[in-house]
């Protein structure tokens, strides 16, 4: 190429160049302004190797190098004015083929493709209103949310007896139409569960670090929507189809972690150690499937979404909300990992909810495991969705708020300065590590706690043996000290009464493991009446047990080391406050549970009733061989 050209050429060029700079297209290196542009026009490839170098470029070689330089930088250029068109493109183009497929699946066979059309629906939807906020937020807020919060405020009395008077006949006539009263008047029984719903009230209440500062609308709401969820999953067939199928595929997701483990470890220690091999390896595959969520902010969007309603009901921060609905399915040992930018910053109040709402659920990993011990599938998991909003009640009994949360009003935390990571690779590694970490934690505390419960049962068999009473136990001394709390669970009869407390005993200072092991056993021999199954298996449904402090500590301890002291500090509380919210769920189930409803009858093969279910009891299997592959795992999920 001649220097005429050359010349030619970088003035064009340059000429572009300054155009794009003004306006500030990004990916254009930008170019110092000490060289004036009629430098331009002495030409030769001296003066044009010299901008070159100014621009922050060092084109050196032959004619043909440095026009191959010069045709990239153009091409930049050109992606960089095109480059919203270019995407849009790519964009519809891919959007197009994935429309094409999901019809195709659709025609073929739609109840197999229906997991894919929820989530694409719920994605399209989510899209939509973004786009929607994006657009049309701020009249959307000018016309519609600021007069509608002006006229509240004017008529703030008014508009609070209004809404009580709406919870109030909504929920009876929820319960008369859904043939709850019917229930209470041909079995009475169901009023001592009243009764003992009232009662753990006033233990909560009695319990208060400070009963003056309780947020009554926390309650109330948190009551109403209790209540709600309970008659929509046990009185309502759509209602319990909609949440076990939910369930199935969370579980589903979370098995992906046994492929990994096998790998690992092997078929044989996942069967000898189920607890070290297959449990604790799904902390660390959800740990790092999170980190990646974090880092591309899909978890943060989830927490918006998820906060929004409880906060305009129950008036919880955003965190609050988020950590309630999560661990209805992931359990205490998963959602710290969640909100773990969030751990910092959050008040001893929001620390409490995040804890009992741990100790008052049971994680998606381990439902199989209860489920292939006898206990009904249906039952384990709406246990955990109705006390999601029980534990922030009792969560804010007993810890009431004094102090302002940062996602009080939203909830939406600054995370780019936690957010070390610089490409989603690295997060997803990242959060690995954190779960391997957090696995450690809950190993040792796990062994310390269970070897000093063996001890103290040891010794108080020790005491009882001296005075000649050869069966003492932490579960007999549970069966009489626990005794009027069986009662009010609405349980029917001195022997059930004796075997329930037990259960709740043992579950309480061993594990929940042991005790629905009994309560299998005590199935399997025809030992309970039906409906003490029912109220046993709600009251059980919670990692509250006193091994559980050292997990939580060792979880949270792990990902936020600066929060120790107070999260040991209220480890106790927690506890308590996570076992009140369980045995709330418990009377609920008392009041509303009709055994004569075919879906809830309580044995192994309830699910195996609903079309399409599993005809083995459980919601997604998994295997005892433990010779797993990817086609297992799908095949298993999807059928």
């Amino acid at each position: 190429m001649s220097s005429t050209a050359n010349d030619e050429f970088d003035k064009k060029f340059y000429t572009k160049l300054d155009l794009y700079e003004k306006e500030e297209i990004r990916g254009v290196p930008s170019r110092k302004d000490e060289t004036p542009r009629s430098s331009l026009d002495k030409g030769g490839d001296e003066c044009t190797n010299n901008v070159d170098k100014e621009a922050g470029y060092d084109i050196h070689g032959n004619a043909f190098t440095k026009t191959v330089e010069r045709m990239e930088r153009y091409m930049g250029i050109f992606y960089n004015v095109h480059k919203d068109q270019f995407w849009l493109f790519v964009k519809m183009f891919l959007l197009v083929i994935y429309l094409g497929f999901l019809f195709y699946v659709m025609f073929l066979n739609f109840k197999r493709a229906l997991p894919l059309v929820v989530m694409t629906t719920s994605l399209a939807s989510y899209l939509f209103l973004g786009w929607t906020l994006t657009n049309w937020g701020s009249c959307i807020q000018e016309k519609l949310i600021h007069p509608t919060k002006n006229f509240v405020n004017r008529h703030q009395t008014a508009f609070s007896v209004f809404v009580k008077f709406f919870m109030v006949v909504s929920v009876v006539s929820v319960m008369a139409s859904s043939g709850v009263f019917t229930l209470i008047i041909y079995e009475p029984i169901r009023l001592v569960s009243i009764v003992g719903l009232l009662s753990l009230l006033v233990i909560s209440f009695l319990g208060s670090k400070q009963p003056s500062r309780i947020n009554w609308q926390t309650v109330a709401w948190g009551l109403y929507l209790q209540v709600m969820f309970a008659i929509f999953i046990l009185r309502t067939d759509v209602g319990f189809h909609s949440f076990k199928w939910i369930g199935a595929e969370i579980e589903a997701f979370l098995n992906y972690a046994l492929v990994g483990a096998n790998f690992v470890f092997g078929p044989e220690p996942l069967t000898s150690h189920f607890f070290l091999f297959a449990v604790l390896p799904v902390v660390i595959f959800s740990s790092a499937v999170f980190a990646l969520l974090f880092y591309c902010g899909v978890m943060q969007k989830m927490i918006q979404m998820l906060a929004w309603p409880m906060q305009h009901t129950m008036a919880v921060s955003g965190v609050e909300a988020f950590s309630a609905a999560a661990n209805v399915f992931l359990g205490m040992n998963l959602v710290p990992l969640c909100i773990k930018p969030y751990l910092t910053d959050m008040t001893v109040s929001e620390l409490h909810s995040l804890m009992v709402g741990g100790f008052a659920t049971i994680a998606g990993g381990v439902l199989a495991a209860y489920v292939n011990m006898g206990i009904s599938a249906a039952h384990l998991l709406s246990a955990s969705i109705i006390s999601a909003p029980a534990a922030l009640v009792t969560a804010k009994m007993f810890y009431p708020e004094t102090e302002c949360p940062k996602t009080a009003k939203d909830a939406v935390v600054k995370v780019d300065s936690v957010i070390k990571e610089t490409n989603a690779f690295e997060a997803f590694c990242n959060g690995a590590i954190d779960g391997t970490k957090v696995c450690a934690f809950i190993i040792g505390n796990l062994v310390a706690f269970v070897s000093l419960l063996a001890f103290l049962d040891s010794s108080i068999s020790w005491l009882g043996h001296m005075a000649d009473i050869e069966d003492m136990s932490f579960t007999l001394l549970c069966s009489y000290l626990l005794y009027p709390f069986a009662i009010l669970l609405g349980v029917n009869g001195s022997e059930d009464c004796l075997k329930v407390a037990g259960l709740i005993g043992t579950k309480t200072f061993l594990n929940e493991f042991v005790a629905y092991s009994e309560l299998s056993d005590y199935i399997k021999e025809g030992a309970m009446q039906p409906r003490s199954v029912v109220i046993s298996t709600y009251a059980l449904c919670g990692f509250s047990n006193v091994g559980a402090i050292g997990i939580m500590i060792g979880s949270l301890a792990s990902l936020a080391p600066e929060r120790l002291h107070d999260v040991s500090r209220i480890g106790v509380r927690s506890l308590i406050a996570g076992i009140v919210a369980c045995q709330m769920t418990a009377c609920l189930a008392g009041v509303l549970y009709d055994e004569t409803r075919q879906h809830f009858i309580t044995e192994q093969n309830v699910t195996g009733m609903v079309e399409g279910a599993p005809t083995d009891g459980s919601l997604v299997t998994i295997p005892t061989t433990f010779d797993l592959s990817l086609t297992d795992i799908l095949s298993s999920s999807f059928g």
